[in-house]
């Protein structure tokens, strides 16, 4: 069953699920979580609900992970109305089954009613304060993911790492950079690891907030660079028109025997664009296919134009 929910493979489960039936085993607790939550993962919420609506323990207070697989489930397809039902429905609520269905609303723009729920929590723990952070800067509204994030800090709950990331994200949108030092500030005095998950959302509000040369300190400071973060590196330097350092990065990225992928050829592409380096952009162009045999896509093809454009080579640019 695992595997069968891992790989999203609905024909699998539902075969799985008719051994379960002949070796009686339907009737075991554990195996009907499993067999609710691999429907619903395969968005066969028509199964999950009637395997959920024969079940013999659905009403007793230890069903809670029950329920809120299929809270869960019907917030992932949008019934929200469905989900809302169950959740008034169940015998007894823990924090995971209000975090589910305000993690639901969010997620469907539905930020009023998961505002709502929020306020009315008997007990918010740091998921709770997540789920909101990280809703209000999904559905755009990235100053009350800050806002949201710093009165957490002050009601004395300790962030996690993807708290974190959506509060340092929600200042990459709107340029907050005191608020990402604050952020980063907060990180340092706290014990936290700077490691990729953290590392690369903090290079990224730098880069997007104007100050560059914190992101490149902060970059440098990671032990362990995957190609996510020497993406973000690269862009931040083209972006602000560094095009020796962004260059310097992307060589120093392919010497760690890290290959690029379209998105950095598409940074380096901008850094020479922005720098009229006409020639090492036809070369990195190239590169692409040659070396890596990446097809280049038209938002290349725009770079190069606008390459040749900037240096005054309209032919060139009307020929591409």
């Amino acid at each position: 069953l695992k595997s069968a929910t891992a790989l999203l493979d609905g024909v699998l489960g539902r075969a799985l699920h008719g051994e379960i039936l002949k070796s009686g085993l339907e009737f075991d607790s554990f195996v009907r979580v499993s067999l609710v939550d691999m429907y619903v993962k395969v968005e066969l919420l028509g199964f999950a609900l009637q395997l959920f609506d024969e079940s013999p323990e659905r009403n007793k207070i230890e069903s809670i992970l029950l329920w809120n697989v299929l809270i869960n489930g019907c917030c992932k397809v949008g019934d929200l109305r469905k989900a809302m039902e169950l959740f008034e429905e169940m015998p007894e609520r823990n924090s995971g089954s209000w975090n589910s269905l305000i993690n639901g609303f969010m997620r469907n723009g539905e930020v009023d009613q998961a505002i709502e729920l929020f306020y009315h929590m008997p007990e918010k723990n740091v998921v709770s304060w997540t789920t909101m952070v990280n809703g209000f800067s999904q559905n755009g509204l990235h100053e009350k993911s800050l806002s949201m994030f710093f009165n957490m800090l002050k009601e004395g709950v300790r962030a996690n790492d993807l708290t974190l990331v959506s509060a340092l994200s929600a200042c990459a949108k709107i340029g907050a950079l005191e608020a990402g030092v604050r952020i980063h500030n907060y990180i340092s005095g706290n014990g936290f690891q700077l490691n990729r998950a953290i590392g690369t959302p903090l290079v990224d509000m730098y880069a997007k907030c104007g100050n560059v040369e914190s992101a490149s300190q902060v970059f440098g400071n990671i032990k362990e660079k995957d190609l996510r973060i020497w993406s973000v590196m690269i862009w931040g330097w083209a972006i602000h028109g560094c095009y020796e350092k962004a260059l310097q990065c992307f060589e120093k990225m392919k010497s760690t025997g890290i290959h690029p992928d379209e998105v950095v050829f598409l940074a380096i592409l901008t850094a020479c664009s922005h720098s009229g380096q006409v020639d090492q952009g036809l070369s990195v162009f190239d590169s692409m296919r040659l070396d890596y045999s990446i097809e280049p896509t038209m938002k290349h093809y725009a770079l190069m134009v606008d390459l040749f454009g900037r240096a005054g080579q309209l032919d060139e640019a009307l020929n591409f």
